[in-house]
């Protein structure tokens, strides 16, 4: 009988410090899971990621806006510029990429204006 009761009396502790152990755990990880979403979400890639994309619906919106590229610029930069380029020629039927303007036709013929004033062809 006192074997038993010893039995059930260190199945007892063991089960006891599983919980208290499997608990702490719990609690340990649950602010840790916030303060890790909220470091991603206030994250300097995060911000500038918002800051690149809400520049880019900027210059999709208006197809007067000038697209600078520069040759220092990094290759999904440009390549993203020249996607913003081409959408608003096929949306407005104009844009204007380093100081000139380039135009579209019903046909899809790309083309810009002289200095003489002269469609000139892409």
């Amino acid at each position: 009988m006192i074997f038993f009761l010893i039995k059930i009396g260190i199945v007892c502790i063991i089960l006891y410090l599983f919980l208290q152990l499997s608990n702490t755990k719990k609690e340990q990880s649950g602010p840790n899971l916030i303060k890790r979403f909220r470091k991603s979400f206030k994250g300097r890639n995060r911000l500038d990621q918002k800051i690149a994309t809400e520049f880019s619906n900027s210059l999709m919106a208006d197809p007067d806006s000038n697209i600078k590229t520069n040759y220092w610029e990094k290759d999904h930069d440009l390549r993203d510029k020249a996607d913003i380029h081409r959408a608003r020629l096929n949306r407005y039927g104009r844009s204007k990429m380093n100081g000139k303007m380039v135009y579209m036709d019903k046909v899809g013929r790309v083309y810009m204006y002289n200095d003489s004033g002269e469609k000139e062809y892409l």
